[in-house]
């Protein structure tokens, strides 16, 4: 498992790509980019098979399951890159009217993750003994703790500001 989750974090710091939600200014993004993406799902899928350990009856009912919560899972990440970017390409004149939106945008992707998570959680319930559903969550957190680490480490901070804030009055 530590050789896949090292391919899945050396992935992760290649660029990100998305669909049509990526700002204008990052449009170019590239073929490579897109296989990363699907390159993380890829590992992210065999960590998963690998942790469950399932029988070919389980397996048979949860990876469609899966595959399809992946797919719309993508689709919400896309959010998220729109967010990076965004934020890259302001990084340098970071308005409060920019960073309000940015804010507003990190909070969406973060509540429509969860809110897609919580409706599958019935779905993978149909197909996986609680035990095993209970563990796929943990895999997931995992997966994510990885990635949100990975993207911590390559987006800067944003920069303190230069002049002192308006004091309330």
């Amino acid at each position: 498992m530590n050789k896949t989750a090292a391919l899945m974090l050396s992935a992760l710091l290649l660029p990100l790509g998305a669909g049509a939600q990526v700002n204008p200014a990052f449009a170019e993004l590239t073929e490579a980019t897109e296989q990363a993406r699907t390159l993380v799902q890829t590992e992210r899928k065999l960590i998963i098979g690998q942790g469950l350990a399932l029988t070919a009856d389980e397996s048979n009912a949860f990876w469609p399951v899966y595959d399809e919560y992946a797919a719309k899972m993508k689709v919400v990440g896309d959010l998220r890159v729109k967010v990076i970017t965004d934020y890259a390409a302001n990084y340098d004149n970071l308005t409060d009217e920019t960073a309000k939106h940015l804010i507003a945008d990190g909070l969406k992707f973060q509540e429509q993750a969860l809110k897609l998570r919580k409706s599958y959680i019935g779905r993978f319930r149909k197909v996986l003994p609680e035990v095993k559903l209970a563990r796929f969550l943990q895999l997931e957190n995992k997966l994510d703790a990885i990635t949100n680490f990975a993207l911590a480490r390559r987006i800067p901070l944003i920069p303190q500001t230069r002049q002192p804030l308006p004091q309330p009055q």
